[in-house]
């Protein structure tokens, strides 16, 4: 190593905390006092010799006492600094001093070498002492020795020369020492500021109730806190040896690495995902993550900051909730309702690719025997084993699926675009399942035999509504056990009398439209101590010939038609325009109306817009008004969904998710939607008693709405032991028969005010 580069290195080696000003003025004056060492060495020899040679040996003794004081200081690094910075001040205004009166012009720059470390090393007020000690030197002292310092003009004036000297000297000085101390002050000041944030921002960070941290660009940990330690199960230093990657589900790391590239790209702004991440031992955890990326003032990228939290126990809730709502507990089967969910997707691919498909009906015959003379636990024994064999009947994109019972239905997909080559596919699946389920099975130590009856229907695209289907299937079934049962039916068009009667139903729903046949009906909902707090509205149909007839017989095929839409806007009108007929009744003012609102309804462009004209042109308020929605509507275009719920919501409307649990598509947007309440279907209600499989989705509905700070009410309560059961578990607004039927508006105002 040179002596260039050891020089340069003792110089600018260290590392200082820059954070602290203090540190950095005692790095400073280490390093002056080495220059001072190193450089006044080599000042010092020709000064001495030409002192020497001169005779001046006051000269040669302060250069002496000045090099040896500056090697003391240099060396003694065990005094204090103020000790030291003090002690080189002194030193430099001695020197200043003694110059002054042994050679003249050279202590001006000492002089001045004294305010400036004073400034530097001491700060502000030792400037300024610095500065009016220097002035009252060179002006006292000056003048009484006339130290030789030529300036024109003055050689006959030696105070107006000394004024004039001390008066220049000062305002350079002054600029110098203060312009470094001003500089200093506010540097020091703006660090007490960072480090007052930086001591917040590391409190924050510790504290947080969620995983943060920061990673470099390459996913590399660069910060982690507790939180994010504790979720992960790894400690702060093995997390900083990790990157993201190590951690990460090898499931999810595509989806991540695509992602956090797009975020570095500046193709998105922020990345939020639910993914899963790796604990230290291997257990998986799944946590919500939101990643965003930190750029420098260039706009270079520098690095990322991700916020995590751990959301294994809501993931643990929907997949119980999905196993409960969509999957037959005995068999393992899906459940009529992800059966429908499925179906609906088969269907809208036949219409895209043209091709048939199939449903199966199957009932095993003679079952309830089976069950009365061996015990319902055969009869479980038997259900599963015909689960098995006819899953391995069918393709993987088929299904099988359980309705109940000795219920099965398989959906078969993409057969062909030929009505007669699906037809022959389906029969040889369907003489498949028969030769099968003839097989003998083994229960326990009975060796039983079974047959099933077996109903086919084909289907293309979405020509005929989910519900015709399955009556078809339905239909055909019957059929095969009126044959003799053991056999496989085709339904047959002669079989589509029910398909005449819905044609004629259409017909005579579009006149009840023009004529106003429709009335609506008021089913109380009440609280817990049975004190009726609002109604949903129920449309009736007062047929001319037929009487009252219900929405379950005609709401399918006005959905079907369109005719949906007028019906569903004259609902909405009714209902609001007797809320504000109400609200001018102070018994009745308190109360609420909940309006179904269809799917098609709606996905309508301007179904805001209707809704504000409604409640514009009735007067009714807002608030009063709870639109109740279908887990339908979240199958597509979900944004468009959130997007008018929450203009909505801005003006007052509330909202309800009706018959939750039965849907297929709401548990992932459930969060992001601006709900008020969840209704718990009235099916898990009918048998919530009875069926352990109900009571537990019912439980898992109430703590998930009191989880997500949402109300909660469940319909289709006819029994005080339901309600209790109910109460109990955590719901106490309710709707049913038990309280009250559906009412005319006259019989719902009777009640509302008596009870």
């Amino acid at each position: 190593m040179t002596v260039f580069q050891s020089f340069r290195r003792t110089l600018f080696s260290p590392q200082v905390d820059l954070e602290n000003i203090q540190n950095w003025r005692n790095h400073v004056l280490s390093i002056i006092l080495f220059v001072a060492v190193v450089l006044g060495s080599f000042v010092a020899v020709p000064s001495v010799l030409v002192a020497l040679s001169e005779r001046l040996w006051s000269v040669v003794l302060i250069d002496a006492i000045a090099l040896a004081s500056v090697v003391t200081l240099w060396r003694r690094r065990s005094l204090s600094f103020l000790i030291r910075a003090w002690s080189l001040c002194g030193l430099l205004y001695l020197l200043g001093l003694s110059f002054l009166f042994a050679v003249g012009v050279p202590s001006l720059i000492y002089l001045m070498a004294f305010g400036v470390m004073s400034a530097v090393l001491l700060g502000l007020r030792p400037a300024l002492i610095s500065l009016a000690l220097n002035a009252a030197t060179l002006l006292g002292v000056g003048y009484m020795v006339d130290a030789d310092l030529h300036i024109v003009g003055f050689e006959e004036q030696p105070l107006l020369k000394w004024i004039v000297i001390t008066l220049n000297f000062t305002f350079v000085n002054a600029m110098i020492t203060m312009s470094i101390a001003v500089l200093l002050h506010g540097m020091e000041k703006s660090l007490e500021r960072k480090r007052d944030s930086e001591e917040l921002y590391r409190a924050t960070f510790e504290k947080a109730s969620i995983g943060v941290a920061r990673l470099d660009l390459n996913g590399r940990w660069l910060q982690v806190n507790h939180k994010l330690c504790e979720i992960t199960g790894y400690s702060e230093n093995e997390m900083l040896a990790l990157t993201y990657e190590n951690i990460t589900h090898p499931e999810d790391v595509r989806a991540e690495v695509e992602g956090t590239g797009a975020l570095i790209l500046g193709e998105i702004e922020s990345l939020e995902r639910e993914k899963r991440y790796l604990r230290k031992g291997g257990k998986s955890v799944w946590v919500h993550l939101r990643t965003s990326l930190v750029r420098a003032a260039s706009g270079e990228p520098r690095y990322l900051v991700a916020a995590t939290t751990d959301i294994t126990e809501r993931k643990m809730a929907e997949e119980r909730i999905n196993e409960l709502a969509y999957f037959d507990q005995l068999t393992g089967l899906p459940n009529r309702t992800l059966l429908l969910d499925r179906l609906k997707q088969t269907m809208a691919a036949s219409s895209r690719d043209g091709s048939y498909g199939a449903l199966l009906f199957i009932d095993l015959d003679n079952f309830k025997t089976l069950n009365d003379t061996l015990g319902h636990d055969m009869g479980d024994r038997l259900l599963k084993q015909v689960a098995r064999r006819l899953t391995a009947c069918v393709r993987e994109g088929d299904s099988v699926a359980r309705l109940g019972g000795d219920e099965f239905v398989l959906m078969l997909a993409s057969l062909s675009r030929s009505d007669e080559e699906a037809a022959v596919s389906t029969e040889t699946v369907a003489d498949k399942i028969l030769a099968t389920l003839n097989e003998t099975y083994q229960l326990g130590h009975v060796a039983h035999h079974s047959t099933p009856s077996i109903g086919v229907t084909l289907f293309k695209g979405q020509q005929v509504a989910i519900d015709e289907l399955m009556k078809q299937a339905d239909l055909a079934m019957y059929r095969a056990k009126a044959a003799g049962r053991n056999a496989v039916r085709f339904f047959d068009p002669a079989m589509e009398a029910a398909v005449m009667v819905r044609a004629a139903l259409e017909q005579d729903l579009r006149q009840a439209i023009e004529e106003k046949q429709f009335v609506l009906h008021y089913q109380a909902q009440v609280v817990g101590d049975g004190r009726v707090t609002g109604a949903e509205v129920l449309l009736r149909w007062q047929h001319p010939q037929r009487g009252m007839v219900s929405p379950a017989e005609f709401i399918p095929s006005a959905e079907e038609t369109g005719l949906i839409l007028p019906l569903g806007h004259w609902v909405l009108q009714t209902a609001c325009t007797q809320l504000a007929l109400w609200a001018s009744r102070p018994e009745m003012a308190h109360l609420t109306v909940a309006v179904n609102v269809s799917a098609h309804q709606f996905r309508q462009a301007d179904f805001v817009a209707q809704v504000l004209a409604v409640l514009k042109s009735t007067g009714a308020d807002p608030g009063r008004l709870k639109l109740e929605l279908t887990e339908s509507l979240l199958v597509s275009n979900v944004e468009d969904v959130i997007e008018k719920m929450f203009a909505l919501k801005a003006t007052g409307v509330g909202f309800s998710l009706d018959d939750f649990g039965t849907g297929f598509s709401s548990l992932s947007y459930l969060k992001r939607l601006p709900l008020d309440q969840l209704k718990i279907d009235q099916s898990f209600v009918r048998d919530v008693l009875s069926d352990p499989n109900d009571a537990a989705i019912a439980k898992t509905v109430i703590a998930l709405g009191q989880s997500l700070g949402l109300g909660v009410i469940a319909e289709g309560v006819e029994t005080s032991a339901q309600r209790d059961f109910l109460s109990d578990a955590g719901c106490h607004a309710y709707q049913g028969y038990f309280f009250s039927r559906p009412l005319p508006l006259a019989g719902f105002e009777q009640l509302a005010q008596r009870v």
